[in-house]
């Protein structure tokens, strides 16, 4: 089985949010295929590779199986 692909654009504001292709706000847009153009963090988002990468930048528990 091929792990899931977990990359894309990440937030944490209470809780960790997930933009896998893009991000839309009035003032700008991410997108996946320009990820590599911008600088971060963008009003609290940031690329990132895997969910675990995220998850250690912000210093959060891996998930449980709840």
């Amino acid at each position: 089985m091929t792990p899931m692909d977990t990359s894309g654009f990440y937030k944490l504001d209470g809780d960790l949010f997930y933009g896998p292709n893009f991000v839309l706000n009035a003032n700008y847009e991410l997108r996946r295929e320009t990820h590599d153009q911008h600088t971060y963090p963008i009003d609290g988002w940031s690329w990132f590779d895997s969910e675990e990468d995220a998850r250690l930048f912000f210093d959060l528990p891996a998930p449980t199986d709840d």
